[in-house]
């Protein structure tokens, strides 16, 4: 009787697992159950039409998408309308101005100030005429955006701001009106201050004094535009 090799026997063994593997290599494998599972358990992300266009038609469309926006967002701005001074707002420019603690051009006219407000912001509007009042400083505010032309007059010594706007860029306050030689006026106090508005040829009014609303309302009579 012949005794087994185990040399032998070692390579018939290799040989056995290395035709298994090779069976086994060559069988299909269903991986479709394990792709639903995995999908489920990612997000999807939300679907565009233009993210399955070439680059460069994503690159129009996206450049599209911003200049809508920034329109809409000029239109927007440009159609604001119309903003509202309230009488607190107006007062505090009146003392500001007064006391010096914002910038002022010095000036003896209207006419001066009116050349130095033009110089200074052009387009702005323009101061009217007062006769019998004493001319002392101008300067340029802004309302929301809306250019207000102030100058500070002086009344039987009294400081009196008068402010100047367009009448398309100003509202009038809801507060009591007086009635004047047929003009209508806005009439308010804040801080111990007597404040008119109004609106003629096209312009926002408003003088602030410490002085009868009254008188204000004579001053305004005298404006010519």
């Amino acid at each position: 009787m012949t005794e087994a090799n185990p040399q032998e026997n070692s390579l018939d063994l290799d040989e056995a697992i290395a035709g298994r593997l090779a069976r086994l290599r060559s069988l299909p494998v269903d991986t479709s159950r394990l792709d639903q599972l995995l999908r489920g358990q990612i997000p999807e992300r939300p679907h565009h039409r233009w993210t399955s266009w070439p680059r460069p038609f994503q690159a129009i469309a996206a450049s599209v998408v911003l200049l809508v926006g920034l329109v809409g967002a000029f239109l927007l701005t440009a159609s604001s309308g119309p903003v509202l001074a309230s009488g607190i707002q107006m007062a505090q420019v009146h003392a500001d101005i007064v006391a010096g603690r914002i910038p002022v051009m010095q000036v003896d006219s209207i006419a001066k100030a009116n050349q130095m407000l033009a110089d200074k912001s052009p387009g702005a509007p323009s101061l009217p005429q007062i006769p019998q009042s004493h001319v002392m400083a101008c300067c340029m505010k802004s309302v929301h955006d809306k250019k207000m032309a102030c100058v500070l007059l002086k009344d039987g010594g009294i400081p009196v701001t008068l402010s100047v706007a367009n009448a398309a860029d100003m509202k009038l306050p809801a507060v009591p009106t007086m009635t004047r030689n047929g003009t209508s006026y806005r009439v308010q106090s804040v801080n111990g201050l007597s404040m008119v508005m109004t609106e003629r040829s096209g312009k926002w009014l408003c003088l602030i004094g410490a002085m009868p609303a009254e008188r204000l309302m004579d001053m305004a009579e005298l404006v010519q535009f």
